[in-house]
């Protein structure tokens, strides 16, 4: 548990450069084992705010899995029921539009939630948005 508190201290790839083996089982499939053995799948969605295509191919990939989909209390889009071995295809087809693991179950930040502030909210008084994507990137 240590080393996977360590490894996410660091705002990179959790399995880049030799942190893979402190990791834990959903760490290391970069989702959450769920009852059944199936797995969960949460991208990050740094302050709620979400592109288009982003959107079009959580979609696409929900579909071609049969993944049941559930927007969280997080502001995130959860995808349920993957097998263990399909997780890396559908982290290529999320990656392809700039999504990343939001580390549901990590040990770490893990969402900043956020209004749409300013920029949208006529009673808005700061960018929330921007401020809430540069924190969880810190």
């Amino acid at each position: 548990a240590v080393g996977s508190i360590l490894a996410s201290t660091f705002n990179g790839i959790i399995l880049d450069d030799g942190r893979d083996a402190l990791q834990d089982t959903n760490d290391r499939a970069l989702a959450n084992m769920q009852r059944g053995g199936s797995y969960s799948v949460v991208p990050r969605v740094p302050g709620g705010e979400i592109t288009p295509e982003q959107l079009v191919q959580m979609g696409e990939t929900a579909k071609k899995y049969n993944l049941y989909s559930k927007i969280t209390g997080a502001q995130r889009i959860d995808f349920f029921g993957a097998s263990k071995y399909q997780l890396p295809d559908i982290w290529e087809e999320l990656g392809s539009v700039g999504l990343e693991s939001g580390h549901a179950y990590g040990k770490a930040l893990r969402t900043v939630k956020s209004c749409v502030g300013s920029t949208w909210c006529r009673y808005g008084v700061q960018d929330s948005v921007g401020f809430a994507i540069r924190v969880e990137n810190r």
